[in-house]
């Protein structure tokens, strides 16, 4: 009876009380049988394990990876000192640098107005505007003229009355001078006895009486002169009258004083206008300046380096494209303004351009900018920490430190000390740092097999060993 699984004791049991001691030897071949077995599965374990190591001897060796250094490709400037400058922006609006108020000078009744005179339209200097009613004024010139010519008659009549008193003066005098003479021959005839006292003394009567007539004389002479000036003064005063009345008379045209642009008309033809009253304002065209408010640190660099006369250009701020405008710093404001916290300043407008703008127009204004010498201008992503630059040494990063002078937008003034053949690293690196390796953009290739072009260069972090 075959041996199962799980029985096999108890057939062995009941083999052996029924049968004699002589069938024991079939047992033996039972453990044989089972020994027989284990080593063969024991055989097919182990051949397994064999293969499967032998398997794996026999697997392509797994390709071997190795460290090599990074090389980034970067973008450099060649180092161009020069002169350097930042222009200032800020914003501002157009105003007018010279406008009046036209007051009619005298009264009377408005004869003819201008047809170019209307608000806006531009008037040329000297053009009459409004003619007010002469009548009265060429009136008042007849008679301040008139009045000068009966001063001036006056004053021929006591001129020639003060030449012939003059005559009579020296007549008188010649006739004193007879007198005396007659007096002194008396005297000595007296003294002689030929002559009497009577004849002396009638002699000296005459001295006398002429003496009177010349003292009469001078002093007519005195009160001719005092009419003389007295007419020469009332000449003057006439004078001043017809330059009033005359004055008056080219009042009564209206005339522009400048070229320029009505912003206002207050008179129309057959109106009565009075003394000082405004009939217009207008604003020079072409004499226009734009204040604009810049921060107190571009206030203080400006005024160091010179802030008056400064070249400024102005453009409008809406509208199509247009030329700019150049022009002038003229003036400071006296105080800063509050609101801002900044300092207005007042450029004139070139007179050759002005007139395309108009007051209140908004604009944007470019202040030039201070001058650097000797500097570099560079990109704003080739500073790092605001302190320090990399230019390519050998190949590789090389930290030059620099002193930021300037902005202009995206771009940098600097002053650095750079050796001559380095270039300015102007790619951005965040692995950025002193003997990092680099290569410019665009060479790669001139690098042989190995190299910078070749494998684990750009890009690359590793590269596979031999059997890869």
């Amino acid at each position: 009876m075959e041996n199962l699984p799980g029985s096999g004791y108890l057939a062995s049991s009941q083999e052996s009380e029924d049968q004699p001691e002589t069938a024991k030897p079939r047992g033996r071949f039972g453990l044989m049988s089972a020994l027989v077995r284990l080593g063969l599965a024991v055989l097919i374990l182990g051949l397994a394990i064999y293969w499967a190591f032998t398997w794996v001897a026999q697997r392509p060796e797994a390709p071997q990876r190795m460290n090599r250094e990074r090389t980034f490709t970067v973008e450099v400037v060649e180092p161009v000192y020069s002169t350097h400058s930042s222009p200032i922006t800020a914003y501002g609006q157009v105003a007018s640098a010279r406008s009046i108020e036209l007051r009619s000078l005298v009264a009377g009744r408005v004869l003819e107005i201008s047809p170019d005179f209307a608000v806006g339209s531009q008037v040329e200097e000297g053009e009459v505007l409004v003619s007010v009613d002469p009548f009265t004024y060429n009136g008042a010139v007849v008679e301040a003229r008139a009045a000068v010519a009966d001063a001036q008659l006056s004053l021929a009549e006591a001129e020639e009355a003060y030449a012939l008193e003059q005559s009579a003066i020296a007549a008188a005098q010649d006739a004193l001078t007879s007198a005396q003479t007659d007096l002194e021959r008396a005297r000595s005839l007296l003294e002689s006895g030929v002559a009497t006292q009577q004849t002396v003394d009638t002699r000296a009567l005459t001295v006398s009486e002429r003496q009177q007539a010349l003292d009469q004389r001078q002093s007519n002479l005195v009160t001719l002169n005092a009419q003389i000036l007295r007419q020469r003064a009332a000449i003057e005063q006439a004078r001043y009258a017809v330059e009033s009345a005359e004055r008056d008379l080219a009042n009564t045209e209206i005339t522009a004083p400048f070229t320029g642009v009505v912003t206002a008309r207050n008179v129309t033809a057959s109106a009565y206008v009075s003394a000082n009253e405004v009939v217009a304002s207008i604003y020079e065209s072409d004499a226009l300046e734009v204040s604009f408010t810049v921060s107190d640190a571009n206030y203080a660099t400006l005024r160091s380096d010179g802030l008056f006369d400064r070249a400024i250009e102005v453009s409008r701020t809406t509208g199509g494209s247009a030329e700019p405008i150049e022009g002038r710093i003229a003036r400071v404001a006296p105080e800063i303004d509050a609101a801002t916290g900044g300092v207005t300043l007042y450029a004139e407008l070139d007179s050759d351009q002005a007139d395309l703008l108009r007051p209140g127009t908004f604009v944007s204004v470019e202040i030039e900018g201070v001058a650097h010498e000797n500097t570099l201008l560079v990109p704003e992503t080739a500073l790092y920490d605001d302190d320090h630059l990399y230019v390519i040494r050998a190949g590789r990063m090389a930290a030059i430190d620099v002193e930021i002078l300037d902005r202009d937008g995206s771009q940098v003034i600097i002053a650095a000390d750079i050796p001559q053949g380095e270039r300015i690293i102007t790619t951005r690196l965040s692995q950025a740092g002193e003997g990092v390796a680099v290569q410019v953009e665009g060479e790669e290739q001139s690098a042989g097999p190995g190299g910078p072009g070749g494998p684990g260069g750009a890009g690359g972090g590793f590269v596979r060993g031999p059997g890869g």
